[in-house]
């Protein structure tokens, strides 16, 4: 999904051809009309979507899309992915995708082995199994090759304005967040002393913190303190909770003995109920209501006959005007948010990708932060974070998605 657009990218997993893993349809949800269907030789492992391009992640290929009119524009030949490890920018600035090398140095040129576009460009050179290569989704070339790990990269995320990219390798014990396109500053932290694999990577809205979650069932928050990282890669840690001696002392090491000397450790730290199982994980700002959304919500205005006339039209005045202006601000907010209109020969029109409104976005202020985390055994947590404490993260919210109803009431929800 284009984050709260009406724009979905829908792949089939079955063996009937309209539910077929080899092909993509592009819908409007909310006008039920489907943009574009691209069918492809192999399975369809990923699908990521800013508002200006469009990537589509196969076992060997990555394919980029122009999303205001679908049309092919590069296509990469890339090392066998099968767990379809790449992260791509939501920013249209920093528009950059982060995939694993290993193989062959991508170059400029013409699209090729997707549907719309000729036969791909050719290697340059190659790269070694832990590094990541850096490719810019709109002037379509490599901007950098991170040597990231030693080992092979296991998952990558790159933060929601495309200045920051996290790797992990496949023994998951150090993670490493790097600056984008350059790598001129990089930051190091140990997730743990035994190997274990990394499940997923996430950045907080304002990438000051880090979402780490591995296999054995823990979770793991780090902080990243962007103006105390060094240059070069692996000199330089931020929100650990040791004192800054170790840093300093770090800094006049070689850059092997600085990794081993260097003891920064999470901010925070969840340890998951059903370990062993997939886990998602999530780092988001918690949202309280404005005073006009409190308002609306007093025992005054919801029983307008317990107030005088007088307090009632001064009520209704002040809903009124309240309704106007988040109307006002949610209709400037849908226009920012709506992508160019596309088009594809496959579809019978085209269609305005009309977004879906926000809920409470333009009324809200954030009050907070929460970690989020969803696994694969059906349970969707929330944890409260603090920035200011850390420590261990006590469960607030725990929700089951496979909870059935029992004596004739839906039950959503277990608050602990």
């Amino acid at each position: 999904m284009l984050f709260s657009t009406s724009l979905v990218a829908i792949v089939g997993a079955g063996d009937q051809p309209q539910l077929s893993p080899r092909r993509l349809q592009v819908l409007n949800t909310k006008t039920r009309q489907i943009i574009c269907e691209l069918n492809f030789v192999t399975a369809i492992l990923k699908v990521l979507l800013n508002r200006k391009r469009m990537v589509v992640v196969m076992e060997t290929k990555l394919h980029i899309y122009d999303i205001s009119n679908m049309k092919i524009l590069h296509t990469i030949d890339t090392s066998p992915n099968p767990r379809a490890i790449c992260a791509f920018s939501p920013s249209t600035k920093n528009c950059f995708i982060a995939y694993p090398a290993g193989g062959t140095l991508p170059s400029a040129g013409a699209a090729g082995g997707a549907p719309g576009g000729p036969s791909g460009s050719g290697p340059a050179s190659a790269g070694g199994s832990g590094d990541i290569f850096v490719f810019d989704a709109l002037s379509l070339h490599t901007v950098n090759v991170i040597q990231a790990h030693k080992g092979a990269i296991s998952a990558v995320a790159v933060s929601q304005d495309g200045t920051l990219l996290a790797t992990a390798s496949s023994k998951g014990t150090v993670i490493r967040v790097h600056t984008l396109p350059k790598a001129s500053k990089s930051w190091t932290f140990r997730r743990g002393t035994y190997p274990a694999a990394i499940l997923s990577l996430a950045f907080s809205v304002d990438s000051k913190f880090l979402c780490v979650a591995s296999a054995t069932g823990t979770v793991h928050i780090f902080k990243l303190d962007l103006g105390a990282a060094g240059g070069g890669s692996g000199s330089g840690s931020a929100g650990s909770t040791s004192s800054s001696g170790y840093g300093l002392v770090a800094s006049y090491l070689p850059e092997v003995l600085s990794q081993v000397w260097e003891p920064a450790r999470d901010f925070a730290h969840i340890k998951l109920p059903s370990p062993g199982v997939p886990v998602l994980c999530a780092i988001t700002p918690t949202f309280s209501p404005s005073p006009a959304i409190e308002q609306l919500s007093s025992p005054s205005s919801t029983h307008p006959s317990a107030s005088s006339s007088s307090s009632q039209s001064s009520s209704s005045s002040s809903s009124s005007s309240s309704s106007a202006s988040s109307s006002a601000s949610s209709s400037s907010s849908s226009s920012s948010l709506a992508p160019p209109s596309s088009s594809s020969s496959s579809s019978s029109s085209s269609s305005t990708l009309s977004p879906v409104p926000s809920h409470s976005a333009p009324s809200s202020s954030p009050s907070g932060l929460k970690v989020l985390i969803l696994t694969g055994d059906g349970f969707y947590y929330q944890y409260p974070l603090d920035p200011a404490v850390g420590g261990e993260l006590k469960l607030a919210k725990e929700f089951s998605l496979l909870m059935e109803a029992q004596d004739g009431q839906e039950v959503s929800a277990k608050y602990v």
